[in-house]
């Protein structure tokens, strides 16, 4: 069997994956005529467009820059997507703003109107999300090696703040499968001094599911 290659993409999608689908349901059953249920919908909408614009920035100020030197050209139909991707960010934020000025029955129009809006982007940025994991991740092994392919995702982890990288590890924790969580806590376990790394054992036991996480357990 060939030996598996460096993956950028895959592990950090499942994250963003589950993000954009939890978010999707918190606009399904927000009521808009009760305050704290349209304030947590709208809070989880806006923690998912904060980590989104965080993590296209990661891609384009790391990924495409590098890759850019190697393969000119080639990473301009994703830089694209991502602009078009800001245009609805900004569409939805001042839906959301307006929610809080609104009354009556205008409140539960515009949560309709951001549920359908978040919804229809969810769809394009899937096939975003698919494109990267399989076009671009090929370019990147076509002219990179794992070396330093684990380089330029080192230099991304290394720029993230401590309480981002701990939201991004309670996602990624929340939406990994057995053999993915060993994995990832075999590096990390590697790469950290043991108070830390129990740190991180803490926060992905958290969110991972009780059975999925025996399982890990038993694994390890």
């Amino acid at each position: 069997m060939a030996q598996q290659r460096h993956e950028m993409y895959r592990p950090i999608h499942k994250a963003i994956r589950h993000m954009m689908y939890t978010t999707a349901h918190d606009l399904s059953v927000a009521d808009y005529q009760d305050k704290p249920s349209a304030d947590g919908a709208l809070a989880s909408l806006e923690s998912t467009i904060s980590l989104l614009v965080l993590h296209a920035g990661h891609e384009e100020d790391y990924v495409h820059t590098a890759l850019e030197e190697r393969a000119p050209g080639f990473i301009e139909s994703f830089e694209k997507e991502h602009g078009n991707d800001e245009l609805v960010y900004a569409q939805l934020r001042k839906l959301s703003n307006e929610v809080g000025s609104a009354s009556g029955a205008r409140k539960s129009e515009l949560g309709n109107e951001i549920y359908d809006i978040y919804n229809q982007f969810v769809g394009a940025y899937i096939s975003h999300l698919y494109r990267e994991e399989h076009e671009l991740q090929q370019a990147l092994w076509d002219n990179f090696t794992d070396e330093e392919l684990g380089a330029i995702e080192g230099a991304i982890d290394a720029s993230v703040a401590p309480d981002v990288m701990g939201q991004f590890i309670i996602l990624i924790c929340a939406s990994f499968n057995p053999d993915d969580l060993v994995s990832l806590l075999g590096v990390m376990k590697g790469g950290m001094p043991p108070e830390v790394f129990q740190g991180v054992v803490g926060m992905c036991q958290s969110a991972t599911p009780a059975d999925i996480w025996a399982k890990v357990k038993d694994r390890i």
